[in-house]
């Protein structure tokens, strides 16, 4: 039997069995709360299940992976950078979890007070990392498939969307961690079975070490071989961009305590790390037998394209968990944030929990119809992440910090949310097109001014 059949086959086999649970699950778990946050009640396994399987996705199986057939150990360099970018959760996720939030802009609303240019701000901002990660997830899908069916990538990418509106729709928050959860497991099946058939291909770590340039493969000297300036513009941009990624927030709100909100947030980090040590390794092992490929995030596809049809079919299934997940997942937040801040606060505010439940439906199509478009016509995976974390946390980080640590010293209000977020657009925007590779670094300084500023006329007032 043709393998491609024998692929979609398998693939088909295992996504009804998964559509079908959700579509169960959807009628056991109603209710908008269950669709924004998962109904508050997420176990500690599912928690760390659907937040691994939420930050892995097409950027780790695809973009870091070409990374790492570039730049060797640079790409263990961005999940260790990613990893320290989780601490601040640790001492947060108690506060987040018990303030009853639902999305991001609730915290700049609870921190700064009510104002509609505030709220229109932190919404738009709020919206770049999921709807980045759409993109991306897209892409990389496109990718791999196109590789290894021949079949063009456009066509591919239009499927998997509609496939995967049948994990969002039926329960949102409750549906997309469940199945998440089901996924992280696929996933760290099928990346154990991948690092050993890496290894054997290669002919061990050894020769695998012995044929790629030791400017990218010898440790430590390769964790920068990436370049200074991408490594400096990852601490600023990457390191802290999860703290402005409201799928991570959405998380947190729904564990069903925040003691253990907080062990999922440490042990997701974590797992994080090892899965960067996992693509820097299938990288470096396709630069050792493949050193001429033209697009590096092609390295993925061409190492399936060398392993036995059983395997190449196994690992589909696995790239099909991952990206599938993190896809359902940015999908689902990128809409919470459009009915709930949107809709909901300023267009019909009267609207029937059962009819908002089938707004939240409807806008999620609407929203991965524009996310298909925009990944065939800009179709580069890592570069769409990159991006929308540089601008998100431009905008955001100093806002949400700042505001949590200053939450209870009485000198912050609207004005200081507004001057924060705006002269991070700008400062960032401004160094951006002035061609500065770090200028989510001087968004990062604006935003703090912005909010530093404010603050201290606050409290200056105050005194007099």
């Amino acid at each position: 039997m043709n393998t491609n059949l024998i692929l979609f086959i398998t693939i088909a086999i295992v996504l009804l069995g998964i559509i079908t649970f959700s579509y169960l699950l959807g009628r056991k778990k109603k209710g908008i709360e269950n669709w924004y946050i998962g109904g508050r009640s997420l176990p500690i396994y599912v928690q760390i299940g659907t937040q691994f399987a939420t930050v892995m996705g097409g950027a780790v199986i695809v973009g870091l992976v070409g990374t790492a057939y570039s730049s060797g150990w640079s790409t263990l360099t961005y999940g260790l950078l990613t990893m320290i970018g989780f601490i601040p959760f640790l001492f947060m996720a108690k506060w987040l979890r018990n303030s009853g939030f639902e999305t991001m802009p609730d915290i700049i609303r609870h921190i700064y007070g009510h104002h509609p240019i505030l709220s229109m701000l932190a919404i738009l901002c709020t919206l770049i990392v999921p709807f980045g990660w759409m993109i991306t997830q897209l892409i990389g899908f496109g990718n791999i498939f196109s590789t290894i069916t021949g079949i063009d990538a456009p066509i591919i990418v239009a499927i998997f969307a509609l496939i995967s509106l049948a994990f969002v729709l039926p329960a949102g928050m409750t549906s997309v961690a469940w199945t998440d959860f089901i996924f992280g497991c696929a996933m760290v099946i099928g990346a154990v079975i991948a690092f050993f058939i890496a290894l054997n291909l290669g002919d061990g770590w050894q020769t695998i070490m012995a044929k790629t340039p030791s400017e990218i493969s010898d440790f430590p000297d390769g964790l920068a071989a990436v370049g200074t300036g991408t490594v400096l513009f990852w601490i600023f941009g990457v390191m802290p961009g999860n703290l402005t990624n409201q799928q991570l927030y959405q998380r947190i709100y729904s564990a069903d305590n925040s003691k253990n909100a907080t062990i999922s947030i440490a042990v997701t980090a974590a797992l994080f790390a090892l899965a960067t040590f996992w693509s820097s390794t299938i990288g470096l092992t396709v630069h050792s037998l493949n050193p001429s490929l033209d697009n590096p995030e092609s390295a993925t596809g061409w190492f399936l394209t060398q392993t036995p049809d059983w395997f190449l079919i196994m690992f589909a299934v696995f790239i099909v968990a991952t990206i599938m997940s993190t896809l359902s997942s940015a999908v689902q937040s990128v809409v919470v944030t459009i009915t709930k801040d949107i809709y909901t606060n300023y267009i019909n505010p009267d609207i029937e929990e059962k009819k908002l439940v089938s707004v939240s439906r409807l806008v999620s199509i609407a929203v991965l119809v524009l996310a298909v478009l925009m990944a065939i016509l800009y179709p580069q995976a890592l570069g769409w992440i990159v991006a929308s974390f540089a601008y998100s946390v431009s905008a955001l980080l100093v806002p949400i910090l700042g505001g949590f640590v200053l939450r209870d010293k009485n000198l912050l209000d609207q004005r200081a949310g507004i001057a924060s977020i705006l002269l991070g657009i700008l400062g960032s925007a401004s160094a951006h097109a002035l061609g500065s590779e770090l200028y989510v670094m001087y968004g990062l300084i604006t935003s703090l001014i912005g909010l530093l500023a404010v603050a201290g006329y606050n409290k200056i007032t105050k005194e007099n």
